[in-house]
């Protein structure tokens, strides 16, 4: 019988675990993670901090779930070295052995250095549920929180505070908030709506130098431009980096992400696998090898390490960068590259009010998007962009609101019937 452990729990672990199933009926798996909790969709964080979700509507699957599918997890398990020689995976006195061995390691928060920080009872990040759980417990009406970083999880984390608190304020390094997924315009019409509807205060092209603090907790911080903001509650939301401790103490190949075969998830030891965060990705639109830390592309990565693990043939899709998120109710989906060059690249805008559409070319392909209270068939623009269509044989202005007219009659009838001989459309 073959014994299967997954470390890490959340998107691409449980995927990893429910492909492996699939194909190996009877194997032994075991997924360890550290937290204390079955998995759980950890961009649910902040609907829990905001009350929209409760605790146990936050797992992804249900307990049944994992006995039906004789899946074991082990919880409150930090697993500190791997033992490839042996097979063995570590946690303190505690080994479990293994055939085949899957890294979802996933990201650790990034905190930059700020003075007076460290140890105090006041700081908290935002990467999983006992964080928001901390946060949620001892947060009020009179709180003054400061948020440092405006990326995705900066924004979401200001947006439940702002719930619940006296005050939230935003420090961000860049010029501009959500950097990694919108353009300089579409983040000012964001911005203005947070500003608006949550009364967030920003503070861009900033960072925190030091704070101040009475006994173990911060009062106030300073910033670089000098100003003092007061702060009874600190959450660091900057960014992730990959989890890759163990796979260096264990001398995979690892630079910046673990490395691994970009079709079937194997790292430079054949009994041993990774995907999701933890993972370098190659974008199919500009061929460069990233972090693309999103939940779509681990679970993909998931279910085909666990198909290969266990004698699938199961290999990667197209990998690309994707979101869709909305902010007090201003819808957002991006897709691939928002911040692509000029000289490679161009792009069509139509704005209107909060209405916003931006689209990015390579030549006679759709290589991005943005779109703002206009994503009606976001995902026929999706699909231009996987499948790489040439825009110029489409029968419409790629402006307008997509639809599968578009597209000349035989594609159409291929979509909706998987056949060119279908019913005409």
């Amino acid at each position: 019988m073959m014994k299967y452990i997954i470390i890490g729990a959340s998107a691409a672990g449980l995927s990893t675990a429910e492909a492996i199933r699939k194909n190996d009926k009877s194997g032994e798996i075991t997924i360890i993670t550290k937290e204390k909790y079955l998995p759980y969709s950890r961009p649910s964080i902040s609907y829990y901090l905001k009350g929209r979700v409760a605790q146990g509507d936050m797992q992804l699957r249900k307990q049944s779930f994992y006995r039906t599918n004789n899946i074991n997890v082990v919880t409150d398990t930090e697993i500190t070295s791997i033992d490839r020689k042996r097979k063995l995976v570590k946690a303190g006195r505690k080994s479990f052995s293994y055939d085949k061995l899957c890294l979802a390691t996933g990201s650790r928060p990034f905190v930059p250095p700020m003075k007076n920080v460290d140890s105090k009872e006041n700081v908290y990040t935002f990467m999983d549920f006992e964080s928001a759980k901390k946060i949620k417990q001892t947060a009020n009406k009179d709180t003054r929180a400061v948020v440092v970083g405006g990326g995705l999880i900066g924004m979401k984390a200001a947006e439940g505070l702002s719930k619940i608190c006296k005050s939230v304020d935003v420090v961000e390094f860049a010029p501009r908030i959500l950097p990694s997924i919108l353009d300089e315009k579409s983040s000012k019409i964001v911005k203005k709506h947070i500003e608006n509807e949550g009364g967030v205060k920003f503070h861009l092209n900033n960072t925190i130098v030091e704070a101040k603090s009475r006994g173990k907790r911060i009062t106030s911080v300073i910033l670089k431009n000098g100003k003092e903001l007061k702060c009874d509650m600190l959450v660091i939301a900057v960014g992730v980096r990959p989890e890759t401790s163990l796979a260096e103490k264990a001398e995979l190949e690892v630079n910046r992400g673990i490395i691994t075969n970009t079709k079937t998830m194997q790292t430079s030891d054949e009994s041993i696998y990774a995907c999701g965060d933890c993972c370098v990705s190659t974008d199919m639109l500009d061929g460069v090898s990233k972090i693309i830390a999103l939940w779509p592309n681990a679970v993909q990565q998931g279910a085909v390490a666990g198909s290969q693990m266990s004698g699938g043939n199961e290999v990667i899709d197209a990998t690309y960068s994707v979101n869709a998120i909305d902010f007090y109710g201003l819808r957002i989906c991006t897709c691939g590259l928002i911040n692509a060059s000029a000289e490679q690249y161009c792009d069509k805008i139509k704005a209107n009010g909060d209405e916003y559409k931006r689209l990015i070319f390579e030549g006679d392909r759709l290589v991005g998007f943005v779109l703002i209270n206009s994503s009606s068939n976001a995902g026929i623009y999706t699909d231009l962009i996987k499948n790489r269509t040439n825009i110029n044989e489409l029968q419409c202005d790629i402006m307008d609101t997509p639809s599968l007219f578009m597209f000349s009659r035989d594609v159409r009838t291929e979509r909706l019937t998987g056949s060119k001989e279908g019913v005409r459309l």
